[in-house]
C-alpha cells in the first residue's frame, strides 16, 4: 500500500464506522429501555494502551523528505467525564518507540509525550463513540551513527474510537490517533505525524449507583363499603368512613374546633373545653373546680400559696409573709399587741464566799418562772467581788466572781429546772464596782450576782 494513501484510509474507515455504531446505538436504545438499566456515571477513569504506529515521512525543511519504518506505543491516561457526559478531559503520556530511518537505515526516531486531550462523546449505551483532539509536549530524540539530537517542542493529535463497556467499571477503548510535532536534524527543522492504531483498557470510578427499574402501577383502589352512617358532613372520615376523633373528646375531627383538648377535658359541642372557674385548668382536668377569681393555679388548677398563709398567690397582696403571722382577707400580717417586761436579779454575798444565802431563792425562782413562761430568753449572770483579794493570785477575785456567777447557774438548773444552753455565767471580779469600795456598806453591795432581761408579750 502506499503510504501517503493510508492517513485517507484510516479517516474514511474511521468515519464510516463512528456513523455506522452511532445509528446501531440509536437503534438499540428502545430495546435498552425495555431491560433493567445498566447506565452508571463514573466521572474519573484511569487506562492504558498500546498501539501500532505507521509513520509519515519525516519532512525536512529545505531538504529531502525521510522514509520512517513502523514502531509501536505505549500510553496511559487518567480523565474525567464532565457530569452532563458528552465531554470528557484527559491527560496523556504516550512513549513512541523507535521509528527507523530507511535511508541510511541506521538512524531512529523517538520520543516521550505528554498531552492533554478535550473528547466529544457519545454518552449513552454500551457502545460509545468519540472524536476529539489534544496538545501538549513532545521530548523527542533522533540517534543513531553520527547523529545524536535532543529536542524539545509542542506536539497536537487528533483522536476518534470507540469505547466498548464491558461493565459499569471497566471498559475497553479502540481508537485512531494522528499525532504531529516538530523535530531537528543536523542544521535542519523537520516535521513528523504518526498515525497509531491503539487498543487499551479503561478502569472508571467514583459514579453513583443505578437507576432502579420504575416500580409497578399501583393497583386501582377498592372502593369499601362505609361502615358508619349517618356521619355529620364536617367530620374526617377512615377508610371505612367512620369519624376519626384524635383528641378523644368525643368531637370528630373536621368539626373539632379545638383539635388539641386534653382527653380528660369536658368540652362544649365545638369540641372546646370547658372552664367553670376561668383559671385556665378545664373542668374535668381541674382537680380545685371552685377556685377564686384571680387565684394563680398549678397544672391541676389548685391555688398556688407561696408563704402559706392561706391566701393565694395572685390575691396575696403580702406575698412574703412569715410562717406562722397571722394575716388578713388580703394576706398581709394583723397587727398585734406588744407589752414589754423586765426581770432582775440581785444576789449579794458575804465576804469571800460564793454560797447562796438564803433568802435570796425566791428572787431566783422569780427569774426561773419568767424563762419558764418564755422559753425564746436566755440568761447572761454576771458574777463580781470588791477590791480586796485576800490572795497573793491577782485573778483571786475574778475566780471567786465566776464561782458565785456559776452557783446562781446551777441553782437555776438543778432546782428550777432551766436548760443550761440558756444560761451563761461570767465573772468579772472587781472589774464592774456598783459602789465606793472605800466603805463596808459599799463592798457589800458590790460583793454580788447580777442578772437582767427585757421580754416582749404579744397579744
Amino acid at each position: 500500500m502506499n503510504k501517503h494513501s493510508f492517513p485517507y484510509l484510516v479517516l474514511i474507515v474511521a468515519s464510516f464506522l463512528l456513523l455506522t455504531l452511532s445509528s446501531f446505538v440509536s437503534a438499540a436504545e428502545p430495546i435498552q429501555a425495555t431491560q433493567e438499566p445498566v447506565e452508571i456515571y463514573n466521572p474519573f477513569y484511569v487506562g492504558v494502551f498500546g498501539g501500532f504506529v505507521v509513520p509519515d515521512e519525516l519532512k525536512v525543511d529545505n531538504g529531502p523528505s525521510i522514509k520512517l519504518n513502523n514502531s509501536w506505543a505505549a500510553a496511559a491516561k487518567a480523565g474525567y467525564i464532565f457530569p452532563f457526559k458528552w465531554l470528557a478531559a484527559e491527560l496523556e503520556y504516550m512513549y513512541l518507540h523507535d521509528q527507523d530511518f530507511d535511508d541510511p537505515g541506521t538512524e531512529y526516531y523517538k520520543s516521550n509525550n505528554l498531552m492533554v486531550n478535550l473528547l466529544l462523546r457519545y454518552p449513552e449505551g454500551m457502545i460509545r463513540p468519540y472524536i476529539g483532539v489534544g496538545a501538549g509536549w513532545s521530548m523527542g530524540e533522533i540517534a543513531g551513527g553520527s547523529i545524536d539530537e535532543s529536542f524539545n517542542n509542542y506536539a497536537v493529535q487528533g483522536i476518534a474510537g470507540i469505547n466498548l463497556e464491558i461493565i459499569p467499571s471497566l471498559s475497553i477503548d479502540f481508537g485512531y490517533r494522528y499525532f504531529f510535532t516538530e523535530c531537528e536534524i543536523p542544521g535542519e527543522d523537520a516535521t513528523l505525524g504518526d498515525h497509531i492504531l491503539s487498543v487499551g483498557l479503561n478502569y472508571h470510578f467514583g459514579g453513583v449507583e443505578p437507576v432502579a427499574p420504575p416500580p409497578p402501577p399501583e393497583p386501582l383502589p377498592v372502593v369499601k363499603q362505609k361502615k358508619c352512617t349517618n356521619v355529620p358532613q364536617c367530620c374526617v372520615v377512615d377508610d371505612d368512613g367512620c369519624p376519626i376523633d384524635s383528641d378523644k373528646d368525643g368531637i370528630c375531627d373536621g368539626c373539632d374546633k379545638c383539635p388539641d383538648t386534653p382527653s380528660c377535658c369536658i368540652v362544649d359541642e365545638n369540641g372546646c373545653s370547658k372552664d367553670s372557674d376561668n383559671d385556665g385548668v378545664c373542668d374535668g382536668c381541674d382537680k380545685c373546680p371552685d377556685t377564686l377569681a384571680g387565684c394563680t393555679v398549678d397544672e391541676n388548677g389548685c391555688p398556688k400559696d407561696t408563704d402559706s398563709d392561706g391566701v393565694c398567690d395572685g390575691r396575696d397582696k403580702c406575698p412574703d409573709t412569715p410562717a406562722g403571722v397571722k394575716v388578713d382577707k388580703d394576706g398581709c400580717p394583723i397587727p398585734e399587741i406588744v407589752e414589754k417586761g423586765r426581770t432582775t436579779l440581785n444576789v449579794l454575798f458575804d465576804f469571800d464566799k460564793s454560797v447562796i444565802k438564803g433568802n435570796y431563792f425566791k428572787d431566783i425562782d422569780a427569774l426561773a418562772d419568767v424563762m419558764k413562761k418564755y422559753e425564746d430568753l436566755n440568761v447572761t449572770i454576771e458574777g463580781h467581788t470588791d477590791n480586796i483579794n485576800r490572795s497573793k493570785d491577782p485573778d483571786y477575785n475574778k475566780k471567786l466572781s465566776q464561782r458565785r456567777a456559776n452557783s446562781v447557774k446551777k441553782y437555776l438548773v438543778e432546782k428550777s429546772g432551766i436548760d443550761a444552753k440558756r444560761l451563761t455565767a461570767i465573772g468579772f471580779g472587781a472589774e464592774k464596782p456598783i459602789d465606793s469600795n472605800k466603805t463596808k456598806e459599799g463592798r457589800q453591795k458590790n460583793r454580788r450576782v447580777e442578772a437582767a432581761v427585757d421580754y416582749i408579750i404579744k397579744k
